[in-house]
């Protein structure tokens, strides 16, 4: 492991002490570090309230941090009610999921939720009015054309730029996991099935019950090993970031004994048991994450393993890739698909490669392939020593 992990392993480990109201000094920890750590593991607004006793050089950079979220959050809340009221006026039903829906529901303050975007779920029959809803409240597809065929997509994004000057970004999906593999796992009939109020939101919000997106809160974190995300523009892959845990964490404090049972009985049944058993055991061991030891020993169950749970486990992007292709059905949409991942649109590439905004598309493209090969070779490589 390289001095950088190291260092970054030892500050993960103390600020997850913090955050389960440890009492650990960090006057001498390097201050860039502790800040960029900080700000990756998402928990600026979470360690407010303790900055007073920390030195500035730490203390100053977060406190504005955790400001500017909340100055945010006032106004997303306010464009993201109106929005989800424009969309029960319209009649399309909806799920507020991920961080959103978490923060509403489980922060003592929503601007404690780090999240760049809001993600919303539609059931597929509703999307050409979804769209519409999203258009006339003044949004503006991510892509050129959201309606053009995209057998690769099950979600896409929407952006309002306010004239206060705030943006505020809206992931619109389709099913609730972005990978074809994973459809089955949480339908949307599923999410629809039952939900949670977020009246701390407005009235007509709601999130998925708790105990489906606890599932979606571990699926989340294994799904990154191999897809990127973005912190500060920079990408990242892996399922570490504390706020992730956080989550779970809080999940786990409110799901009662039916709730549990609930969400045991469906991960088992989608064979997603050994990627929540992963997930709770982590939060349990890093952020005292309160879990019965009868649903971990139920989700250990060999009965609760299945393919969605290799799927996520294998961490391995070719394998991945190759999972995904074959839940599509029909040989002319699996040709669309393939096109569609090589060649994504444009605004897709730009958003993927932010450090060259001026590099040729060409470019781009032949860094995507660059890195998909080199995934490839790890892959058989892999293999060869197994």
């Amino acid at each position: 492991m390289s001095t950088t992990h190291s260092i970054d392993d030892r500050l993960a480990a103390i600020l997850a002490a913090i955050l389960c109201d440890g009492d650990v000094p960090v006057d001498d920890l390097p201050a860039t570090q502790v800040v960029e750590r900080v700000l990756y593991h998402g928990i600026a607004g979470l360690l407010a309230g303790r900055l007073a006793a920390w030195p500035e050089a730490i203390a100053a950079p977060l406190r504005g941090q955790a400001r500017a979220q909340a100055m945010w959050e006032m106004r997303h809340r306010v464009v993201l009610g109106t929005l989800l009221a424009d969309f029960a006026e319209a009649g399309v039903a909806v799920r507020v999921l991920k961080g959103t829906a978490l923060a509403y529901d489980l922060y003592a303050r929503p601007a404690d939720r780090t999240r760049g975007d809001t993600d919303l779920l539609v059931a597929p029959d509703t999307l050409v009015r979804a769209r519409a809803v999203l258009e006339a409240a003044g949004y503006q597809p991510f892509y050129d054309d959201p309606v053009a065929p995209g057998e690769a997509r099950l979600q896409e994004p929407w952006r309002l730029d306010h004239a206060d000057g705030t943006g505020h970004e809206i992931d619109l999906h389709w099913q609730v996991f972005n990978r074809r593999s994973l459809a089955d796992s949480l339908s949307v009939t599923d999410a629809f099935a039952g939900g949670q109020p977020l009246p701390a939101l407005c009235s007509v919000a709601q999130a998925m019950p708790r105990h489906l997106s606890l599932i979606h809160a571990c699926a989340h974190r294994a799904a990154h090993v191999t897809s990127p995300y973005f912190v500060g523009g920079t990408r990242h892959y892996g399922g570490d970031r504390l706020i992730w845990l956080w989550d779970i964490v809080l999940l786990a404090r409110a799901l009662d004994t039916a709730g549990w049972e609930a969400f045991a009985a469906h991960a088992a049944r989608v064979g997603l048991g050994p990627v929540c058993a992963q997930a709770l055991e982590d939060a349990q061991a890093r952020l005292a994450a309160p879990v019965p030891a009868a649903v971990l020993a139920r989700l250990g169950d060999p009965a609760a393993a299945g393919p969605a749970a290799a799927y996520l486990l294998s961490g391995n992007s070719v394998d991945r890739a190759a999972h995904d292709l074959m839940s599509v059905k029909g040989a002319a949409a699996r040709l669309r698909y393939i096109r569609d991942r090589l060649f994504p649109p444009a605004p897709f590439m730009r958003a993927n490669y932010p450090e060259t905004p001026r590099a040729p598309l060409a470019w781009l493209y032949l860094r995507r392939f660059a890195r998909f090969a080199g995934a490839l070779r790890g892959a058989r490589s892999g293999r060869s020593r197994s």
